[in-house]
Order: C-alpha cells, then sequence, then structure tokens
C-alpha cells in the first residue's frame, strides 16, 4: 500500500539522481495522475523529520567529563572517521577519563570505566 512515508523516502532517493528535476517531475505526475496529492503535506512532515534525522547522524557528539582541547576532538574525529563533520561536544559528569562519541549511529565508548570493564572481561577469561 502507498502511503505518504513510503512516498517521502521516494521523493528523497529521487533527489540523489543525476537528473533529480526529470525524475521529480515524473514523480509529481504520477501524484497527480493517482490521485494521491493530498499525501503532500505528509511527505513534506516526513521529509523533514528524515532529513532532520539525517543532519542528527552526521554530527559528530563527543561527551566527556571535562571540556576537550581542539587537538583532543581532533584526534576523536580520526578515531571516528569524521574528518568533515559538524562537532557538538557535551560535558557529562557520568563519564570518567576519556570520551564517549556518536556518529552514524556508531558509539565510540573511550572511557576509563569502559576500558576497565575490558580488561576484567579479559582477565576473567
Amino acid at each position: 500500500m502507498i502511503n505518504s512515508r513510503t512516498l517521502a523516502y521516494t521523493a528523497l532517493s529521487l533527489l540523489e539522481k543525476k537528473d533529480a528535476e526529470k525524475y521529480i517531475d515524473a514523480f509529481l505526475t504520477y501524484l497527480t495522475e493517482k490521485n494521491l496529492t493530498g499525501l503532500l503535506a505528509q511527505m513534506l512532515e516526513h521529509i523533514t523529520r528524515l532529513q532532520s534525522e539525517s543532519s542528527l547522524n552526521e554530527t559528530l557528539h563527543i561527551s566527556s567529563r571535562y571540556e576537550l582541547s581542539d587537538n583532543e576532538i581532533t584526534e576523536i574525529k580520526k578515531i571516528t572517521d569524521a574528518l568533515d563533520a559538524q562537532v557538538q561536544t557535551h560535558i557529562d559528569d557520568a563519564v570518567i577519563g576519556g570520551f564517549s562519541a556518536t556518529y552514524k549511529g556508531h558509539i565510540y565508548d573511550g572511557s576509563l570505566a569502559n576500558g576497565l570493564t575490558r580488561l576484567k572481561g579479559t582477565l576473567m577469561q
């Protein structure tokens, strides 16, 4: 069944094509022919949400107990392969030593607590 969410995903995928304008014109013609133009407002809401989620995924979020220097942030960007990403830093008292970072849905835990947990696991084997 065709719904506004599916149509939103389709529209976004068409925007990535080489001749995007041609494909979007054909897509709009299809919506008109199939009497689906009533779903355009809902499609726009889905597209806005998807773009917002994509933007969040493309941002490197770094949490640490203290403010990080530019050199430390650069090193974390290298570790996470986020060299061109926007960076948002967060002060988090729960992070004891090191950092915790999230980028493109991956969590990079370079905290002391995580290191100790891994060491304990290794020693217990």
